[in-house]
């Protein structure tokens, strides 16, 4: 085949059902049953032939030019060590174990749920705060709704209500489980 004809048979690319074939071929991964069927379409087709040429002109003009990485001397112990690792089984007994302290810490600690310190710390946290809003509502009935923080036309009973309600919530999260740690009530 001469230059031209090469260079013709280039620009065409090979036929589009050889392509991948073609490819895998030159980096030597092409199906053994595969193989005959491509070498026997090589012999009749120039096109292709032309396109697995270029390929391995590719393929010796890389190799030449590009350095060639080297591995490290333990590569080879390292990368042996790694695949034993992934293919150890996991200790099920030890995270089984695991669970399980975890699980009574959880139970110990519903167990002591709140206690009679943390509800009454939350009663007095809420009865100051409701205290302190209800008499801004009382004596500046505007000031809350100036400041946005209480929507028009709820009342001071609603106010009370919802900040008593929001005080025992926080304080009984605040405190649940702590006993003996009283933000206000003291032994």
């Amino acid at each position: 085949m001469n230059q031209h004809s090469r260079d013709y048979s280039l620009a065409l690319g090979p036929c589009g059902d050889y392509e991948f074939d073609l490819v895998e071929r030159s980096e030597g991964a092409l199906d053994p049953e595969r193989a005959p069927i491509v070498e026997q379409h090589l012999e009749r087709c120039s096109r292709c032939r032309a396109y697995a040429e270029a390929l391995t002109d590719l393929d010796s003009a890389l190799a030449g030019v590009l350095p060639r990485p080297q591995l490290a001397v333990d590569f080879d112990a390292r990368l042996a060590a790694r695949i034993a690792e992934l293919q150890r089984r996991p200790d099920r007994g030890a995270a089984l174990a695991a669970a399980e302290r975890e699980h009574e810490q959880l139970l110990r600690g519903l167990g002591r749920g709140l206690s009679w310190r943390t509800l009454l710390n939350a009663a007095a946290l809420g009865s100051v705060a409701g205290g302190a809003v209800l008499g801004l509502v009382s004596f500046a009935p505007g000031l809350l709704q100036a400041l946005d923080l209480v929507p028009v036309g709820i009342s001071a009973t609603t106010t009370f209500s919802i900040v008593l309600g929001s005080a025992f919530v926080v304080g009984g999260v605040m405190f649940a489980g702590r006993p003996g740690r009283a933000m206000f009530l003291t032994d």
